[in-house]
């Protein structure tokens, strides 16, 4: 995952004196951003490598601990470059990829105007806002050892729980699938697939709510995986009592088991197993 983190740049910040490139966009798109190495600060080792975190402005998600752990490894990391590239890719998910946090819509539709307590989180992996379950997971995962119990909507808590709460409504509308549109609290504008036309589903999903199908059981055993790291860490039930979190793992069974149905009979007969409607 950091090698893969290491190959993406972002943009700069006016931090402890660190100068930041201008432009002419207050926050520019961290593709454009990347392109660009002149102006930035670069570290003192022997790769001089330039200062990529956005500004504070520009950032999506603040967590005061993660920028303390920042700090606190400073003075601890004796090559310059080493530390260079843990400060510019260890907050990049916060920095650039939490989209949107805040409340599930009491209305079934999701637009409001009453809103409830259930945290939900929106990330979105590279330039695609889009939400991928293993890929979501897997990011916040990394947070792990800064997470602490805490109530706050600020929190890296509730950023997890966020990430549990959206994951389990991704996988009651459709347990098949492995990428998500932004849901419909965040206002943020549906992503299109083009290449949609060119994948053959059976049967057919809603655009409106999933952004891409393909059925990968790592998907869903990710969703396992933030749950048991949250309650393990935190010991709060809360995500797995009040938003429908068991009936999602009825889903992920069902799933499961229908996978588990073979597609042919040993004389090579199609069962049709794909035009069944899954539920």
């Amino acid at each position: 995952m950091l090698a893969a983190v290491l190959l993406v740049v972002f943009w700069s910040q006016p931090l402890l004196g660190l100068p930041a490139p201008a432009f002419s966009e207050p926050c520019p798109r961290y593709g454009d951003f990347a392109k660009i190495r002149n102006g930035k600060h670069s570290s003192e080792g022997r790769h001089q490598l330039p200062f990529q975190r956005p500004a504070v402005k520009c950032r999506k998600f603040h967590s005061s601990v993660l920028e303390d752990t920042i700090e606190r490894l400073r003075t601890k990391v004796a090559d310059p470059d080493l530390f260079r590239l843990f400060e510019n890719t260890f907050p990049n998910t916060l920095d650039t990829a939490v989209l949107w946090t805040g409340f599930a819509s009491k209305d079934v539709n999701g637009t409001g105007p009453s809103y409830t307590d259930e945290d939900l989180a929106f990330v979105i992996t590279g330039d695609i806002n889009a939400m991928w379950l293993r890929d979501s997971a897997n990011q916040i995962l990394s947070y792990l050892p800064l997470l602490e119990s805490s109530q706050s909507p600020s929190s890296i808590a509730a950023l997890f729980r966020g990430i549990i709460n959206l994951q389990s409504r991704y996988i009651k509308i459709s347990p098949y699938c492995h990428a998500f549109q932004p849901p419909p609290e965040s206002h943020i504008p549906l992503e299109q697939n083009y290449a949609y036309h060119r994948n053959k589903v059976r049967p057919q999903y809603n655009r409106s709510k999933t952004f891409d199908c393909k059925w990968e059981l790592d998907s869903l055993a990710s969703f396992f995986h933030i749950s048991s790291a949250y309650y393990n860490t935190t010991r709060d039930m809360g995500p797995f009592t009040k938003y429908g979190w068991v009936e999602t793992v009825r889903v992920i069974l069902d799933a499961v088991g229908f996978m588990r149905t073979a597609t042919y009979t040993p004389d090579g007969e199609d069962l049709k197993a794909w035009l069944v409607d899954l539920k």
